[in-house]
């Protein structure tokens, strides 16, 4: 059947009406469908926190970290402030480094990395452990027995903080790498970062100096110590010395 012009354009016309009306439907569609998402994920409970796992901890607690962490159970996973989680619990003295994720669907996960000691000294008459870095950390009852004691004199903060870097950075070398040097080691002392000074079993001492060149220091020292002597200089250690 042939169709007039006029029946032709208002079939025409038709035709863009009802396409018109389908593009509209499935923008409206979209619309719902991606504002039900935001909401189901931004606001509802459906994706909520409602576990809180802590992992890495050896000396602290659970409870502790998760009271620090102060993460609301019930928020929307999405909304939670994981930089600020982050914040807090690394404010913890014995946190060396923290990570908090999201672990869908309603859990944040909290994973901490302790400090670890490496020697003991005496602030303002309480036992305080130093870590690696130099960062007294944590307090002691009484001296832990498999720990160094480290006896840093200088006072100016800026100077004392690079001493026991230095002192830190000395002691986690030799147990690293001679773990039977670390055996006669006593004690270590400090009185900058420069006169780093190891004590020795046998009434023994020896003059580290600075930390630098310290894996040289240590090489040289293991020969030195065949030698019967009370003070063993390594602090030039392309000059080392010793004395009765």
């Amino acid at each position: 059947m042939t169709l007039t012009t006029d029946e032709r354009f208002e079939a025409r016309a038709a035709y863009e009406r009802r396409r018109r009306l389908k593009r509209a439907g499935i923008v409206v569609l979209v619309v719902i469908v991606v504002a039900t998402l935001i909401w189901l994920v931004m606001f509802s409970s459906v994706l909520a926190v409602r576990r809180v796992a802590v992992d890495g901890e050896t000396t602290l607690k659970e409870s502790q970290i998760r009271q620090v962490a102060n993460v609301r159970i019930g928020q929307p996973l999405a909304r939670v402030d994981v930089s600020a989680i982050e914040a807090r619990v690394a404010s913890m003295e014995r946190v060396q480094s923290v990570t908090v994720s999201r672990s869908w669907l309603h859990t944040v996960r909290i994973e901490v990395v302790e400090r670890t000691p490496v020697a003991w000294l005496t602030v303002g008459g309480t036992i305080r452990g130093l870590d690696r870095y130099g960062i007294d950390f944590r307090s002691y009852d009484q001296p832990p027995k498999k720990l160094l004691e480290a006896d840093v004199t200088e006072t100016n903060p800026r100077r004392r903080q690079q001493t026991l870097a230095a002192v830190a950075a000395v002691v986690q070398l030799i147990e690293d790498e001679d773990p039977a040097l670390r055996k006669q080691v006593q004690a270590i002392d400090a009185a900058s970062k420069d006169s780093i000074e190891l004590n020795l079993t046998q009434g023994r001492t020896v003059m580290w100096g600075s930390r630098a060149d310290s894996s040289h220091k240590l090489t040289v020292l293991r020969a030195l110590l065949r030698i019967d002597a009370k003070r063993y200089d390594v602090s030039a250690p392309d000059q080392p010395t010793t004395r009765q």
